[in-house]
């Protein structure tokens, strides 16, 4: 049964006891919730020093991603500010599945999204609409996100 908060489906319970992995499950769903509609917010998400992108299966046809690795605030600003600035329309964001392993600051999360969205000069002005399928795994640092790898099917 799936269960809807702050505007993220869930199609999974959430099973963990550990309160760091509660608590830091609950910063993935802000982040999810806040995904093209408020970009403070998201960025108030993360921690203040050397936080890192990480998109080991890069395209050339996706115009952010043409590294693997973003660290430090410039180059994840530069990964997610085109997102954010430039895409409007529908990002729904559906997590299928949360597993919270021993370490309660390492979550990874299989997930899905419903996207239909008109893009900037960034992005080649064009209207971008597909179902994408994800493994993203999520690294934590005091309550805030360290690092976000992300393993996608393009």
């Amino acid at each position: 049964m799936a269960t809807v908060i702050k505007g993220v489906t869930l199609n999974t319970e959430i099973t963990a006891k550990n309160p760091v992995a509660r608590a830091n499950i609950d910063t993935i769903i802000d982040f999810f919730s806040v995904y093209l509609k408020d970009k403070a917010h998201f960025y108030s998400l993360w921690v203040e020093d050397e936080p890192q992108v990480i998109t080991p299966f890069v395209s050339g046809d996706i115009a952010v991603c043409t590294i693997a690795v973003h660290s430090g605030w410039d180059a994840v600003k530069g990964f997610w500010d085109p997102i954010h600035d430039e895409m409007t329309g529908t990002f729904d964001w559906f997590i299928d599945e949360i597993i919270a392993g021993e370490d309660p600051d390492t979550i990874i999360t299989k997930s899905n999204s419903n996207i239909d969205v008109q893009t900037g000069a960034v992005w080649g002005s064009k209207a971008v609409k597909y179902r994408g399928r994800y493994v993203q795994i999520f690294k934590f640092e005091n309550g805030k996100v360290k690092s976000f790898e992300e393993y996608y099917d393009t």
